[in-house]
């Protein structure tokens, strides 16, 4: 869905789309010239939505641990996570980014038809000069 969408819009070009497991390829980018990294971690299934507050470490995959590793090789990331994500958490990581962004953070809600579907949190100063 991301290539069809990039070839649509005329940037596939400029993406380069790399699949697998995030830990093991994430480990690989260190020496390349990386502008972003988009990431959208497994939530859980329906079982996230149980908690009122979603602590991020405790997904399938340990959100904060690969928002951590994706700052390794970009300071800047974007993040699509559950909508009942811990903010303070997500906040909080900031501080790992304060180098390459001031530890900027943006926290957008992602509404469809007025509900909250998820939000998208971006860090560095990518997304700090828009």
């Amino acid at each position: 869905l991301a290539r069809h969408n990039a070839a649509v819009y005329g940037v596939a070009h400029k993406i380069e789309f790399i699949t697998g497991d995030f830990f093991e390829v994430i480990g690989t980018l260190g020496d390349q010239d990386v502008t972003c990294v988009f990431l959208s971690p497994p939530w859980g299934g329906p079982g996230y939505k149980e908690n009122e507050v979603l602590d991020i470490r405790h997904m399938i995959v340990d959100g904060a641990a690969a928002i951590a590793a994706a700052t390794e090789v970009s300071p800047n990331v974007a993040a699509f996570m559950p909508k009942n994500s811990n903010v303070a958490q997500l906040v909080a990581l900031g501080g790992l980014l304060a180098q390459g962004g001031g530890g900027r953070v943006e926290v957008e809600k992602n509404l469809l038809n007025g509900l909250l579907k998820a939000v998208t949190v971006y860090y560095g100063p990518l997304y700090a000069e828009q």
